[in-house]
């Protein structure tokens, strides 16, 4: 990939959208973030948790008007996400259904401002002047730059900090071993299914049996373990230009957390 050039590739996401005259104050009770300040045209990372408070997706929401949101996943995740907010909606005048939408991501020099504002745009979990997403019908997506292959931006992945489910963090994992509660999780919104664990675990500074963290990418590749003192204490999940995530045990010194340095 040119350092010099736009590049586009549709990523390999469900997208689920909900929408309904309640859908704001039900995605606000039931998302770990602030969903209620949510503007229209803007997006937002979110964990959806367990009552338990166990990790049941990674999520972005997207603001497409007052009453409709999308909610976009890794692929295979969306009807779980489905099934796991039904079971909340009671008398809540809210429709939630998987859609064929697609996310479309956009990576180069000045690939936000050289979008421009389409419908659909969602910030990446980065927050970087060279990466943008758009979350919309297919017909509505735009084409800037040269098609590439997915996996060539799923590289870049690591080098930002950001973790896959179903790769680096799983589901049932707790809520720290994410390492994006900083991005992820309102500490100040109220009541969500799962909360407790959160605030918790953070009033007393604990940390997780395991975390997700990032180290040098230099001669390991993904499934690598990393070893001390003839004892594996994690392994490598995801790999990117320069940087490698890996899933360690509690207390580990191996590399640091992911929300330290972010790049653009």
């Amino acid at each position: 990939m040119s350092n010099n050039a736009i590049v586009w590739a549709d990523l390999e996401r469900d997208v689920v959208i909900v929408q309904g005259d309640d859908a704001e104050e039900f995605l606000h009770s039931q998302l770990a973030n602030d969903i209620a300040s949510l503007a229209v045209g803007s997006s937002i990372y979110s964990l959806l948790l367990e009552p338990t408070g166990d990790i049941c997706a990674i999520l972005r929401v997207v603001r497409h008007d007052e009453t409709v949101f999308t909610l976009d996943v890794e692929a295979g995740y969306g009807q779980v996400i489905i099934t796991r907010l039904q079971r909340f909606v009671l008398r809540a005048k809210v429709v939630m259904r998987t859609s064929d939408w697609v996310v479309r991501a956009f990576r180069g020099p000045d690939a936000n401002a050289s979008l421009g504002l389409v419908a659909g745009r969602a910030e990446v979990y980065w927050g970087s002047d060279n990466a943008i997403d758009v979350v919309a019908d297919a017909s509505q997506l735009p084409a800037l730059g040269e098609n590439v292959d997915v996996e060539l931006v799923d590289y870049l992945r690591a080098d930002a900090r950001w973790p896959k489910l179903g790769v680096d963090v799983l589901a049932g994992d707790i809520p720290a071993t994410s390492g994006i509660l900083d991005v992820a999780v309102s500490f100040t919104k109220g009541c969500y299914p799962g909360q407790e664990l959160v605030e918790r675990m953070a009033s007393r500074g604990a940390s997780a049996p395991v975390e997700v963290r990032v180290v040098s990418r230099e001669g390991l590749g993904v499934g690598a373990r990393i070893d001390k003192d003839g004892v594996t204490i994690g392994t490598v999940t995801s790999i990117g230009p320069t940087l490698a995530l890996v899933r360690v045990a509690r207390g580990s010194e191996v590399g640091e957390p992911l929300s330290i340095a972010s790049n653009s």
